[in-house]
């Protein structure tokens, strides 16, 4: 499905060539040279994907009945999710650019009626404000939000602005599912990432996220990751508190 969205986007770089060649053994050992600069992370964006989709389906089973996925780029959760949970909302938010060129992948790839995209630029516009001019968001239902990958592209106050946007957005006992960098790799990781993406922004350690989240609505709920097979990443659940 991710190779389907990809190539109907119609973006630069995603043809079918593009497709093959990243599949080919040399390709596949080119990506594993990452884990000399950061050990496990090849592997880690699997388990990080399995994390969260569990995570997700947790809360629908608790009692959630809207999913908000922030950052979503070309992330499949909500179109493969929708379709076996008719009675919860999935809703993905990402800036123009990225909402544009995946919903051509998400017309072919069929659209549930419970599943709508929602086009807007956090940096520009706060959370709450978007989820309201749009209309389709209820604050007094239980939610699971979820940031994959997402806050070490912001800095720490960015990343604590965004959980109280998300707090005002949600009622208590929504959950919050995230990813976020470890400390030690972020000089390394910004010169790499800053070749050919945004750099990391933010960084912090598992056992600090407590007072991390502090004052912004939200409790940790999850245990401390010490998991090495997650990369250079580790991976938390807040809930609305």
């Amino acid at each position: 499905m991710s190779e389907r969205l990809l190539q109907a986007s119609g973006s630069p770089g995603f043809g079918p060539r593009m497709m093959r060649i990243s599949k080919g053994p040399w390709m596949i050992r080119a990506y594993k040279l990452q884990d000399f600069l950061m050990p496990g992370q090849f592997e880690g964006f699997g388990y990080r994907k399995i994390f969260v989709q569990e995570q997700v389906e947790a809360a629908i089973e608790h009692g959630a009945r809207q999913v908000l996925l922030l950052g979503a780029g070309f992330d499949t959760l909500c179109l493969r999710l929708a379709p076996q949970h008719p009675n919860v909302q999935f809703i993905e938010l990402d800036h123009p650019a990225t909402s544009a060129a995946k919903a051509k992948g998400i017309a072919l790839e069929g659209q549930s009626t419970n599943m709508f995209q929602i086009v807007a630029d956090l940096g520009e516009r706060p959370l709450s404000k978007v989820l309201a001019e749009d209309g389709r968001w209820d604050t007094s239902l239980p939610s699971v939000l979820v940031a994959e990958g997402l806050f070490q592209y912001l800095t720490d106050e960015e990343v604590r602005g965004l959980l109280v946007e998300a707090a005002a957005s949600t009622s208590l006992g929504s959950r919050f599912v995230f990813t976020h960098a470890k400390p030690g790799y972020r000089k390394l990781v910004t010169f790499l990432t800053g070749l050919v993406a945004e750099p990391w922004k933010s960084a912090v350690k598992s056992e600090d996220l407590p007072e991390y989240v502090e004052g912004t609505g939200w409790k940790i709920i999850s245990d401390v990751d010490t998991d090495e097979a997650h990369g250079v990443e580790r991976y938390a659940v807040a809930e609305r508190r």
